[in-house]
């Protein structure tokens, strides 16, 4: 498997799926999880992209097979975006379409703003600028006990806020509680205290780069109200809502978003 040194004790993980044709010069397209993920959770968008795409799924430091002493792990986004260019500049790749979604989408909208250069497209699948409250989210003191104990538990308990139950299968939700359930508590609990502070709206009329945000009408984290506020503010963007989802749309219909995906990155060729 691909793994890249970035000090310290820390080696990135990341999948390179590339099943283009070999004597043409294919572009590159980067999945970036959410919180306490990994980039098997874009399993479903490869075979639609690969042909297509050199498909790169990075682990986050601390999730998926990526590495790090759970006691130095402090999450920011700078350091996320220098892991993420890290890895492309090891792969000599110049430029990539950016697919995000929930905090991956928050990390992709920092690596346009302060890398441009290197984000030719940006992809946000129900991604908020800042998350709502704890209370709206139905985050009291009993999902808190749960995160102490493990991001399964959590995940349990919150489900809801990561994937439409009633249109996800349930094969697909056992299978994210496990695999979010990997994670180690105590980089949960510390990525969660980081995101309670993330706001990115001060920012977003900086981001040049073209941006297509994609959401369910319903989800409780990233609300149709933000965004349009996100649509509004971003200089060159675009909003596509699916009626009557909530959250999870790139995980429940991956081929509607890569179709959406496809237009989005073909207009801007036009």
């Amino acid at each position: 498997m691909p793994f890249l040194g970035a000090g310290s004790g820390v080696q990135l993980h990341y999948y390179d799926d590339d099943f283009t044709d070999p004597w043409q010069a294919a572009p590159t397209m980067l999945l970036q999880h959410g919180f306490s993920r990994n980039g098997k959770f874009w399993y479903n968008w490869v075979p639609l992209l690969s042909g297509e795409y050199r498909v790169l799924r990075p682990d986050m430091r601390g999730m998926g097979e990526s590495v790090i002493d759970e006691g130095r792990f402090e999450p920011s986004l700078d350091t996320f975006v220098d892991d993420l260019r890290s890895i492309l500049d090891h792969l000599g790749i110049e430029d990539v379409v950016y697919v995000g979604e929930s905090f991956g989408g928050i990390l992709g909208l920092n690596f346009a703003h302060r890398h441009p250069e290197r984000v030719r497209a940006l992809v946000l699948c129900n991604t908020p600028c800042r998350l709502p409250s704890r209370e709206r989210l139905g985050r009291g003191r009993d999902t808190e006990d749960a995160l102490s104990r493990s991001v399964g538990a959590w995940s349990t308990a919150t489900i809801n806020n990561r994937l439409d139950t009633r249109f996800a299968p349930q094969g697909l939700i056992d299978w994210y509680i496990a695999e979010m359930d990997r994670t180690p508590s105590s980089i949960g609990r510390s990525l969660q205290s980081y995101l309670d502070t993330l706001d990115f709206r001060p920012y977003l009329k900086e981001v040049e780069t073209p941006t297509l945000l994609l959401v369910g009408e319903k989800s409780p984290t990233s609300t149709l109200e933000q965004q349009r506020f996100m649509d509004e503010q971003l200089p060159h963007s675009r909003l596509v809502v699916y009626p009557g989802l909530g959250h999870g749309i790139n995980a429940i219909y991956p081929e509607w978003c890569t179709q959406q995906v496809r237009e989005f990155v073909a207009a801007l060729s036009n």
